[in-house]
């Protein structure tokens, strides 16, 4: 007689394992799912979480700052302007200045300016264009070729620099740049 009871005994212990584990869950859902419906909601319950997953994703967009706002060529080679600043008029009584803008970028972990003037003296035109970077420090000449659109917000021009240290070497440069609306101090 044992041994009939000895199959029965572990028939009815698997079948009770079934049904206790069947029964186990009080929720229609598959497992995990429960879990992880209860994890979202305690995360959008939890505004400290929320307020962390907000700052994490505003720290993934794009600087604007880095932004590419004008483009210079210098002899051909193309640098990106990412920072323009629209700077307020020197009025010294002898300019009369309706642009003064500076344009930063990088080159090869290198710095690169252009200044661009858009000026008067005595109602003559005297604009200036001015260039830093890895060709050296050029300047001049009076009068290059400068238009300001008639909204105010771009600036594109072409001018020859001459080599502000021996005054013998020249590049052309051929701009296209955003002017900010807002102007700042720069001094």
């Amino acid at each position: 007689m044992r041994r009939r009871i000895r199959p029965l005994g572990i028939a009815a212990a698997t079948t009770l394992l079934l049904v206790l584990t069947a029964c186990g869950s009080d929720t229609d859902e598959p497992d995990g799912i429960a879990e992880q419906s209860a994890e979202e909601t305690a995360d959008d319950a939890d505004p400290v979480a929320a307020e962390e997953q907000v700052a994490e994703e505003e720290t993934t967009e794009p600087d604007p700052a880095s932004a590419e706002q004008g483009i210079v060529i210098v002899d051909g080679t193309e640098y990106s302007i990412t920072e323009l600043r629209n700077c307020e008029p020197l009025d010294d009584g002898v300019f009369e200045r309706e642009l003064e803008l500076q344009g930063l970028g990088e080159a090869d972990g290198e710095r690169v300016q252009i200044d661009v003037y858009l000026q008067q003296a005595n109602g003559v035109d005297l604009h200036e264009v001015s260039w830093s970077g890895p060709e050296g420090v050029f300047g001049g000449p009076e009068n290059p070729n400068i238009t300001l659109d008639a909204a105010g917000t771009s600036v594109r021009g072409v001018a020859t620099l001459v080599d502000s240290m021996t005054q013998t070497e020249t590049v052309q440069v051929d701009f296209d740049l955003a002017v900010p609306a807002e102007t700042i101090d720069c001094r």
